[in-house]
């Protein structure tokens, strides 16, 4: 099965699609935007995730409105990892679809960036925005950006 389809069938059971690469230390530049994402956690059978959904219903976020896209909310920043299909990343949802996929080059969760254009981008996924970075094969959650559940993480897009 093509990685790209099993990586749909994640998706639709709310976790990250494939994407390619990820970096790690500063982002450089000037934040264009920047939100404080109080971690949330949650587990369905054998997927994990930790950061924020608002459609998962865990996590918050302040403000949750993005600089970027004038001012429309972030559904969920999160990263997400499964035990038993080993299979990871990160993922961020802009409310509303087609959503331009240029105005910022970085996000930076905690230590860890992320480049825009490493990222699958996905214009309209039921009406929303998306952006995911394959992470690799973690199973574990070691590769988890976020700090501990209940404690706060800055997000930075520049």
């Amino acid at each position: 099965m093509a990685l790209s389809h099993v990586m749909n069938i994640i998706s639709n059971a709310g976790a990250v699609s494939a994407g390619t690469g990820s970096g790690s230390g500063g982002g450089g530049g000037s934040s264009l935007d920047s939100q404080t994402v109080t971690v949330g956690a949650t587990t369905a059978g054998t997927t994990s995730r930790r950061g924020f959904s608002s459609s998962g219903s865990y996590g918050s976020i302040s403000d949750g409105t993005s600089n970027l896209y004038s001012g429309a909310a972030i559904v969920q920043i999160q990263y997400t990892w499964d035990t038993s299909y080993p299979i990871s990343g990160v993922a961020l949802t802009i409310d509303g679809a087609s959503r331009a996929n240029s105005g910022w080059t970085t996000l930076t969760i905690g230590t860890t960036s992320y480049q825009r254009s490493s990222a699958q981008y996905a214009p309209d996924a039921g009406g929303d925005t998306y952006w995911t970075w394959f992470a690799g094969t973690d199973n574990t959650g070691a590769g988890n950006p976020f700090s501990g559940t209940g404690t706060t993480t800055t997000c930075v897009f520049t």
